[in-house]
């Protein structure tokens, strides 16, 4: 006897439900089903039912991926040592008998540490996404400062031929050499953003630092010569000079606010390097302008050595800029290391990296130009397969290349971190052993025997 004469409810027939969710059919008849429901109804039903199950996929392929990856964005768990109040009424309070600046700057710096260390992972995609953003008026920077130059050299030149005015002549030769100074930056960041792969196989960036060096002795050799033009008129005494026009200075004016402006502008996007030396080219132009504007007229009306010697304080006050950033750019070139801050940060991203790595053996951030090279040297057990070590590694150097200061980095794994470390290379440096030696030594020139070595001896 069927379901049907026994007044039993007939069982459900089989749904067939495609991958895709297209082409459903229900039934061997494959016929939609009937429903008293109206049409707007079930609608709403269906796309109800349809946005609640992507959400729980989501949801579920959002867990997977995280209990896949085993990643944490805080695995050390630095978060719960994050101070929110670090005021100094709070560090009264904490720490009653301590000294409340030194105790506020601590915990300043450390809660800037700890926010490093949680935002490496977006780090990479947030410098792409500033590099994007910023390029057009990094370019604008560079392309105004060297028409504005060049315009401001014109008008001042003409300023100082019409009237006569060694001063306007001095600042146009000082226009002039910003000028050339513009050109070598235009040239050096343009030949940068151009890399040759064959030529040139890790970019030409450092030929930025290059481009400052050479802007730093251009402007080094105009304050030279300011120098000796106005100790050369404080030595030939004082001398008539005539009316000050008013031509002069509302051409000054207009150079002031032109520099002005740039400067301002400039000053948002200080940390890259092409725009930071104009930054300070602007800032020491609105003080020479400014500065010698006054002293010109207080020497014409009151005092006449007034104006040399304002020439001399403003050449010493850009010989000094010039030469202290020439000689921080040299610097950089030489491969000096850098903050202990961000090699603390490197090595947070090795030891959170990968499960497979025990140990950071060493760590090593050096200049190379305006950004960093990075060697790690990280540990691994000694039976990891050669695969998962090297593809350890490589996403570990990947990601660590991502950091907006990082030029290249270089991971090498170990198995064992017993090693002397300066065994790895060549010595840099003949490392010799310090022994105290006698006046006679000293005199004589005779070296000390260590004891136990045979001075007679001879290394095969």
């Amino acid at each position: 006897m069927s379901d049907q004469e026994s007044g039993k409810p007939s069982s459900p027939a089989p749904v067939s439900v495609p991958a895709n969710g297209a082409g459903a059919t229900v039934g061997p008849s494959a016929q939609p089903a009937t429903s008293t429901e109206p049409s707007a109804v079930r609608e709403k039903k269906e796309l109800a039912t349809a946005d609640t199950s992507s959400v729980e996929a989501s949801e579920i392929q959002n867990i997977t991926r995280a209990e896949t990856s085993g990643i944490s964005s805080d695995p050390l768990n630095f978060g719960q040592h994050r101070r929110a109040n670090v005021s100094k009424k709070q560090m009264k309070i904490d720490h009653p008998k301590g000294n409340k600046k030194k105790l506020k700057k601590f915990y300043t710096r450390q809660n800037q540490l700890i926010d490093q260390f949680l935002g490496v992972d977006d780090e990479e995609q947030n410098a792409i996404e500033e590099d994007a953003r910023v390029a057009p008026k990094i370019k604008f920077a560079v392309n105004a400062s060297f028409v504005v130059n060049f315009c401001l050299f014109i008008i001042q030149l003409y300023a100082a031929i019409s009237t006569g005015s060694l001063a306007l002549f001095a600042t146009a030769a000082d226009a002039f050499m910003d000028l050339v100074s513009s050109f070598v930056m235009l040239i050096t960041s343009r030949m940068a953003a151009r890399p040759s792969i064959y030529k040139y196989p890790v970019g030409r960036t450092r030929i930025e630092t290059i481009g400052v060096i050479l802007f730093c002795a251009l402007m080094t050799t105009v304050a030279i010569q300011l120098l000796v033009e106005s100790g050369r008129t404080l030595a030939s005494g004082g001398q008539e000079s005539g009316e000050l026009h008013i031509i002069p200075i509302i051409f000054v004016a207009v150079a002031i606010c032109a520099k002005g402006s740039l400067m301002v502008f400039c000053m948002l996007y200080r940390k890259y390097p092409s725009v930071h030396v104009f930054y300070i080219d602007h800032r020491n132009d609105i003080a020479v302008n400014s500065f010698g504007l006054i002293m010109a007229v207080a020497g014409e009306r009151f005092v006449w050595y007034l104006d040399p010697i304002g020439a001399i304080l403003i050449a010493l006050i850009i010989l000094f800029s010039w030469v202290t950033n020439a000689f921080e750019q040299v610097w950089l070139l030489v491969g000096k290391s850098a903050p202990r801050e961000f090699i603390s940060k490197l090595i947070y991203m090795a030891m959170t990296h990968d499960e497979q790595i025990l140990k950071v053996d060493t760590c090593r951030a050096y200049h190379a130009g305006q950004r960093y090279y990075v060697e790690v040297d990280v540990v691994m057990d000694d039976e990891t397969p050669l695969r998962i070590s090297h593809d350890v590694a490589q996403s570990l150097q990947r990601k660590m290349e991502g950091l907006g200061d990082v030029e290249r980095a270089f991971v090498h794994v170990d198995y064992e971190h017993e090693h002397d470390v300066h065994e790895e290379h060549k010595p840099l440096y003949l490392r010799e052993t310090k022994t105290k030696r006698t006046w006679r030594e000293i005199f004589t020139g005779a070296k000390k025997t260590i004891q136990g070595e045979n001075p007679d001896s001879q290394v095969a």
